[in-house]
């Protein structure tokens, strides 16, 4: 994402630039040196923007998994509270006396 991000804020910075060099007129050489200049800021800084925000979303799915992965252990163990119960890999067979 973070590349994404700065590539895009990168690029409208120097779109930017260069509609405001064309609205006044300026020379082509002051309105690209000006976008250059701003490309790599705003690149940088839309890398640490979309970097954070994935870091954010893999926080928050791996928070939401592991949250779903303790329901669901809790609820097999309360579940499987017999002691006659004996289990496999991942599976839980009943003895029957």
């Amino acid at each position: 994402m973070g590349r994404s991000y700065a590539a895009c804020l990168g690029c409208l910075a120097l779109a930017g630039c260069i509609i405001h060099g064309l609205m006044t007129n300026q020379s082509p050489d002051s309105t690209l040196v000006r976008g250059l200049t701003l490309l790599f800021p705003f690149a940088l800084l839309g890398w640490v923007v979309g970097h954070s925000a994935d870091q954010a979303i893999r926080h928050s799915v791996e928070m939401s998994f592991r949250a779903r992965v303790e329901r669901f252990r809790q609820k097999n163990s309360s579940e499987n509270a017999d002691p006659a119960i004996t289990g496999g890999i991942g599976d839980s067979v009943k003895v029957v006396k």
